[in-house]
């Protein structure tokens, strides 16, 4: 692996990585969000309880099983790591960076796939180069809510 792919796949990771942070911060906010509002809803007359209580049951068990805002922490972690490699990179030696790239990627996330093009894409045009790669409605939607539409 050269340097120059080296750095490629260290930007990728830090886009990848921040996009995954980003949207799983903005559903663990927003599950919250429904959360409360369904809570205070149980007040309201125009409404089945029954309702109300099937939607927080429902959120609850996602946000306990899936566990959004500590999968979150943990890429934000990620981000930050990769970030001072990022700046760190021009002074590191080729050995230097491979190993700090190597001991970074051992604690990475494993980030949804429809994000992976999008950052692929967003590494390319940071560093310059041609992509020809094409997003699919899907991966646009969701690098869209995870604030990096490339």
């Amino acid at each position: 692996m050269t340097r120059d792919d080296m750095i490629f796949d260290v930007n990728y990771s830090y886009h990848l990585e921040k996009m995954y942070f980003t949207i799983l911060t903005r559903l663990d906010k927003a599950i919250t969000t429904l959360l409360i509002v369904l809570g205070f809803s149980v007040f309201a007359p125009f409404m089945s309880i029954f309702a109300f209580g099937v939607g927080v049951a429902f959120l609850s068990v996602m946000q306990l099983v899936y566990q959004y805002g500590q999968a979150a922490g943990l890429s934000k972690e990620q981000m930050r790591q990769y970030r001072r490699l990022l700046v760190e990179i021009d002074s590191l030696s080729d050995d230097e960076l491979r190993d700090r790239f190597i001991k970074i990627q051992d604690a990475d996330s494993v980030p949804w796939q429809s994000l992976m093009t999008a950052a692929f894409i967003r590494a390319s045009i940071q560093l310059g180069r041609e992509c020809t790669k094409e997003l699919s409605t899907r991966e646009r939607i969701t690098a869209w809510l995870a604030g990096d539409l490339p």
